[in-house]
């Protein structure tokens, strides 16, 4: 898997206090477990603090710092399952496009309650 090469306003967010806390805040909701895997019964330690919008895809500088530094945009996940994730993300089947669609419309829906 090739490593995300990030621009550098994207690595001063990524180096920012706000985001150690975010960090520090999805940790202890998922109490040190990969997220997914507890998800479907295992038990995994997390890694990797993964953003489910990716912040640097956001069109402004207000609209990045919203998604990178929020924690319900994140997801504590193993090296495994973050993989998993980025291997997803640039998936164009239809099924996986389809389905990228309707996650972004329920957390629209749920953001906007």
């Amino acid at each position: 898997m090739s490593k995300t090469r990030y621009r550098p306003e994207h690595m001063r967010m990524l180096n920012d206090k706000r985001w150690m806390e975010t960090k520090r805040v999805v940790w202890a909701r998922a109490e040190g477990l990969c997220e997914w895997c507890k998800r479907d019964g295992y038990v995994t330690a997390g890694v990797d603090c993964h953003h489910l919008i990716p912040f640097e895809s956001a069109k402004t500088q207000a609209e990045m710092e919203r998604l990178c530094y929020d924690p319900n945009n994140c997801v504590l996940l193993c090296i495994p399952c973050h993989q998993r994730a980025h291997v997803e993300l640039r998936s164009k089947t239809k099924a996986k496009v389809k389905e990228r669609r309707q996650q972004s419309f329920e957390r629209w829906k749920d953001r906007w309650k």
